[in-house]
């Protein structure tokens, strides 16, 4: 880890910073986070640098652990299961509640992000994947003026995909598409309840999803 932040004294320019080094695998699951050394490292007092710690531990991304430090917690079969459920269920919710905000503006949006993510798979490029998926979904969830709601459900996303991975899997995302693509048709007829159900019970379901989530994640199925 390199370099000193520039508005030191701030919270949350430490917790980007320690997002930053997570989703660059500087930080890696299991591992410990030594207080003292990054304090030391980035120029600032430990206060900040707890206040940082605690916001992490709360999204789910470290473990403190009294007396022992900070570690980073690996993801696991539960987590990625309770994170399908709830976003699932909130973007379905959203979908539903706001059908009638849902403009052609809004959907001539996602069909041109979606062409953009089947376009990158092709290509083999993952690079801006996640990116890309999130503005997809952005377009229907600003759509509602629930802001805890949407708060929520993007730490949520993030602990699902902030850590480097590079076992990216084209045609759970070519899938993912055609599930992004059946969502758009039913926006297109005003059908905010089948759009919510391609969510919940296709496109968030864990059940549905789940021989692709081992694969991505590396879990043991016998073990899980």
């Amino acid at each position: 880890m390199e370099g000193k932040l520039e508005f030191s004294s701030l919270s949350d320019q430490v917790y980007a910073y320690l997002r930053r080094q997570l989703n660059q695998g500087s930080l890696i699951p299991g591992s410990t986070i030594h207080i003292g050394d990054i304090a030391q490292q980035l120029g600032i007092s430990k206060t900040p640098l707890r206040d940082a710690l605690i916001h992490l531990e709360l999204e789910g991304f470290v473990e403190i652990l009294p007396r022992r430090g900070v570690r980073v917690r690996k993801l696991q079969v539960q987590d990625v299961k309770n994170a399908y459920d709830a976003v699932g269920l909130i973007e379905a919710f959203i979908v539903s509640s706001c059908i009638d905000r849902i403009t052609p503006k809004h959907i001539d949006r996602l069909e041109e992000l979606n062409e953009k993510i089947i376009s990158d798979i092709k290509r083999d490029d993952f690079s801006r994947l996640f990116a890309t998926n999130l503005k997809f979904h952005s377009v229907y969830l600003e759509t509602s003026d629930n802001e805890p709601l949407k708060r929520f459900i993007l730490p949520i996303k993030h602990r699902l995909y902030d850590f480097p991975r590079q076992n990216y899997i084209s045609e759970w995302e070519l899938n993912n598409c055609e599930e992004h693509r059946q969502f758009i048709e039913y926006l297109k007829k005003g059908d905010g309840e089948g759009a919510a159900r391609v969510l919940k019970d296709t496109h968030w379901s864990f059940e549905v999803q789940k021989d692709f989530i081992y694969s991505f994640y590396g879990f043991n199925k016998n073990r899980a």
